[in-house]
């Protein structure tokens, strides 16, 4: 009876990190952030870009299966892979990702003008007096 063992060389390359912000002056304090840290490289653009294109429904996942432009890739690593070798195909992601993200941005902003009722700016004619411009003020409150 023979018995075969094999043993695999397994090699930390990196670690995935939960971050939680106690201090932000520019945005709200105590959010959770998690992210790949690749060790010697810093932070994984190509996992970041996966994430966001998955949550985007530009990749579609199914159970470890990742389907990107037509073709499947095993596993997270091997999508990362082929999106580090291929710039022309990674550049595209972001570039569908940028339009997607600020056309979110642009529609919640129209959306905060259209439900606030109030205009931001009042136009005033060059022409009128400050008494006309403090009235005019006053009607639109």
């Amino acid at each position: 009876m023979l018995i075969f063992t094999f043993s695999f060389l397994l090699q930390t390359t990196g670690t995935q990190v939960q971050v939680k912000i106690a201090k932000n002056k520019l945005a709200p304090p105590f959010k959770t952030v998690q992210f790949e840290l690749e060790f010697g490289k810093g932070i994984s653009r190509e996992s970041e870009i996966i994430e966001l294109a998955v949550k985007h429904k530009f990749i579609k996942k199914n159970g470890a299966f990742y389907d990107c432009n037509g073709r499947k890739y095993h596993g997270k690593e091997a999508l990362r892979e082929f999106l580090a070798h291929n710039d022309d195909v990674q550049e595209e992601l972001v570039m569908k990702l940028r339009e997607k993200l600020l056309e979110a941005e642009t529609d919640q902003e129209l959306k905060d003008e259209t439900t606030d009722g109030e205009p931001t700016q009042e136009t005033v004619p060059l022409d009128s007096t400050d008494d006309e411009a403090v009235a005019a003020a006053e009607a639109s409150m």
